[in-house]
């Protein structure tokens, strides 16, 4: 990458491998709870989003009324201390009726629509991965189901690591792809 100086001169600086503001020592994940829904409902998505992401009242009230909460987590993207991202991961007796004993399953997963295209949405699912890695590390596999419509997102995970596993789920917005990430225990 090619920088001036103060001098004015031209200095040359190797590229790093994300931006500086996607750099992992920048990206954080924070525990969101109930009453934080005000903070979260700031995470604007566009409308054609919403319908696979769910409304930001509708997923809390889910967490309020929830049989298990401490089976679901939420967790705040936070880049600078700014909350860019949100997302939910549920596992034993709060898993959906399509994940198999033993899973976590990712949810609800946002960005905001003023931080897509910068690789927060890629951060924030290698920041999930992270989580259950050190968090659950029996757990061998971590999946989501995602809109068939949804291709922008269903690219997003693949690119990750998720593998779709073939499965479908007949949803309420239409049929979901189930996707597996299988590669949650570390090598050695």
């Amino acid at each position: 990458m090619r920088l001036r100086s103060r001098s004015g001169k031209a200095s040359f600086r190797e590229p790093s491998a994300f931006p500086d503001a996607v750099r992992p020592d920048r990206i954080k994940l924070r525990p969101v709870t109930v009453l934080e829904r005000a903070a979260i409902k700031k995470l604007v998505l566009d409308p054609g989003q919403e319908q696979f992401a769910g409304s930001v009242d509708a997923v809390f009230d889910g967490l309020q009324a929830s049989r298990y909460p401490d089976q679901e987590h939420a967790f705040a993207i936070v880049v600078s201390k700014k909350t860019v991202g949100f997302f939910i991961l549920r596992e034993k007796q709060a898993l959906p009726g399509w994940a198999p004993r033993g899973a976590v399953t990712l949810h609800s997963f946002r960005i905001s629509s003023a931080c897509q295209g910068k690789g927060f949405g890629r951060a924030g699912v290698d920041l999930a991965i992270s989580w259950v890695r050190r968090n659950r590390p029996d757990v061998e596999q971590l999946m989501l189901a995602v809109n068939a419509r949804n291709v922008p997102a269903k690219s997003l995970y693949l690119k990750a690591g998720f593998v779709d596993t073939g499965s479908i789920f007949r949803g309420a917005i239409g049929d979901q792809h189930i996707l597996t990430f299988l590669r949650l225990q570390r090598d050695g």
